[in-house]
């Protein structure tokens, strides 16, 4: 099956798809005749072709194939608007096959990605997620995520859509010594919530260099935090229900600033005193003349 679904109310600019179906030739022999081939060919494309495909548009197609056989997929032209997940619009490809009886229990499909090739296909996951010994099914994995870069950003499980349900995750920063981190929430922001109980079902929790500073659901994101520390952790834990769409943080760093240099009596000198000084700046002190410099 092949499904289309373009965003709704987007522009409508020059994005369009076309899929050229080659599906393997036939042979067939008749008596001690040489083998002629029979040709399997089609196409399927988008609406108006090449045109602007319309909005709020969602078609299934359905490819089959005589038993024995398998289609080969080749993509001549695509061009749809591009969105972080294929939010806004994108093709679906799921593959199947057919039975000799209806009596046998239909085969399993992938539960996230399929990708064909002549003569079979194979299951992939999404990011966050293991593919299971089963080679189909996927589990959500985000228990030991680190992130080392000065900045960036961090997001619940398939955001800005719901979040899986029975999640663990953990999510560790770890930048410089000497560095201080600040976490800024996006929007939307949205963890399910109970209007009498704080986070009974879901919940996100920051730790700063191992201190607890909060416990966070709803729907109002947190403000700004500066946390003067280059260790946050972030504990993400959801229950078996729920449709919220979940949370997505930028955080950044910066060399911290230190406190300025001040001399201890009137008889040390400090050489060109800077107005600012941050980690792993330096200064010299001297002393006036008659005087020695202590450890």
């Amino acid at each position: 099956d092949i499904s289309l679904r373009p965003r709704m109310d987007r522009e409508e600019n020059a994005q369009r798809w076309l899929l050229h179906l080659l599906l393997p030739v036939l042979f067939y022999r008749v008596g001690g005749a040489i083998p002629t081939p029979q040709g399997f060919y089609g196409e399927v494309m988008s609406p108006l072709f090449p045109k602007p495909y319309p909005n709020n548009f969602e078609r299934t197609t359905v490819i089959t194939v005589p038993m024995g056989y398998r289609v080969k997929l080749v993509f001549w032209q695509f061009d749809l608007e591009p969105s972080q997940g294929c939010f806004y619009d994108y093709v679906k490809d799921e593959c199947a096959l057919q039975l000799n009886s209806v009596e046998e229990d239909p085969p399993a499909r992938c539960q996230h990605l399929c990708h064909n090739y002549v003569g079979g296909y194979f299951c992939s996951c999404r990011p966050g997620y293991e593919l299971q010994p089963d080679g189909r099914s996927c589990q959500a994995e985000c228990s030991s995520e680190l992130f080392t870069e000065p900045s960036g950003y961090i997001s619940s499980l398939e955001y800005p859509r719901p979040y899986p349900p029975d999640l663990r995750c953990n999510y560790s920063i770890r930048v410089e010594r000497g560095h201080t981190l600040h976490l800024q929430f996006l929007e939307p922001f949205e963890i399910d919530d109970h209007q009498q109980i704080h986070c009974p079902y879901d919940q996100l929790q920051i730790y700063v260099s191992g201190r607890n500073i909060g416990e966070f659901c709803g729907k109002q994101r947190p403000e700004r935090i500066d946390t003067q520390s280059n260790s946050v952790d972030l504990l993400f834990f959801t229950d078996e229900s729920g449709d919220s769409r979940g949370w997505k943080l930028c955080y950044t760093s910066e060399v911290i600033t230190c406190p300025q240099p001040k001399t201890l009596d009137s008889c040390t000198i400090i050489q060109d005193l800077q107005p600012l000084y941050h980690f792993k700046d330096r200064f010299t002190a001297t002393c006036k003349e008659g005087y020695q410099l202590m450890e």
